[in-house]
């Protein structure tokens, strides 16, 4: 482990920290995480479902937000995939907020409007 790894999990850590959203209803929330990155995994550790960001995006988005629903999604995922996934949310109903940004990589998360 090198320097700018330790630095970039120290990061995800203080982000992941930053979001209280994972303290509520467990089973009515998700996280979703880039499996390349060690800190979007050191965000993600612990926390159940947890899936990783993978194959086509827009049918990733759709399965997400559009059949599963769930009524809160907390994430670390690179700039893009925050811009396709966050899309997909709106258009389904959630409000998406940036919660903070370590190097290449965005804390965010997706509430359900009620």
């Amino acid at each position: 482990m090198n320097r700018r790894t330790v630095l970039i999990a120290a990061a995800g850590a203080t982000a992941a920290a930053a979001l209280p959203a994972f303290a509520d209803a467990a089973e009515a929330s998700v996280a979703v995480f880039e499996a390349e990155e060690p800190a979007a995994r050191a965000f993600v550790q612990g926390r159940r479902p947890a899936l990783a960001v993978g194959g086509d995006r827009v049918r990733f988005a759709r399965m997400l937000f559009g059949e599963q629903r769930p009524k809160k999604v907390v994430a670390m995922t690179r700039y893009a995939d925050y811009l396709i996934l966050a899309e997909a949310a709106r258009e389904d109903g959630y409000r998406t907020d940036i919660v903070s940004q370590a190097h290449s990589l965005f804390a965010w998360t997706a509430e359900r409007a009620m």
